[in-house]
């Protein structure tokens, strides 16, 4: 479990960013398009990036307060130009690979500036707590990462991001210490 949370740590920090809001930490990672499996006509299949699929973004969305990743949480992502005008957005797909994360390829049309501007959901699950003190994580999430940029250089795309969030915050308690990190991002092309 600690491996996890180093490697979403890790991530975050090279190709990503984050922010803490109200009892939610949300990161994103930036990445070359990618494939993955997917089940079509009740067999799992692999599938490799899409014409024109450019970035895969990932979004994951923690308990502020203990770093832990929660599970059943409806995640849609918008991608904004400089201008403000919405690039792409779409409802995140829950993957289970190297850490729990939401996610989906994106297209980018060229290299530049972005925003991320990402909508999560209170987690569709039931919720352990003293009635006293209410549900948590009760209710959901927007947060924007602003500065986020692209570059492209082949036909798939490539990235780099450095992602400007209004706060950063402590790694996680893997080992007990909870030093704080940049994040700001570099990301290589897909070959």
């Amino acid at each position: 479990m600690a491996t996890q949370y180093r490697t979403i740590e890790e991530e975050v920090g090279a190709e990503g960013g984050d922010q803490i809001k109200g009892p939610w930490q949300v990161s994103y990672i930036v990445e070359p398009a990618e494939g993955w499996f997917e089940r079509r006509g009740g067999e799992l299949r692999f599938r490799e990036p899409a014409e024109g699929e450019t970035h895969h973004l990932e979004i994951i969305p923690r308990e502020a307060s203990t770093g832990r990743v929660v599970p059943n949480v409806p995640v849609t992502l918008e991608v904004l130009d400089e201008q403000g005008e919405r690039v792409d957005e779409k409802r995140l797909s829950p993957y289970y690979a190297e850490f729990f994360h939401y996610a989906d390829n994106f297209s980018l049309p060229e290299a530049g500036e972005y925003a991320l501007r990402a909508r999560v959901e209170a987690p569709n699950l039931r919720l352990h707590g003293e009635e006293s003190e209410g549900p948590p994580l009760s209710e959901g999430v927007e947060v924007e990462f602003d500065g986020v940029r692209s570059s492209r250089s082949d036909g798939r795309g490539a990235s780099s991001s450095k992602g400007r969030s209004a706060q950063r915050r402590p790694a996680p308690p893997t080992d007990g210490n909870r030093g704080e990190r940049s994040s700001a991002s570099n990301v290589r092309p897909r070959e």
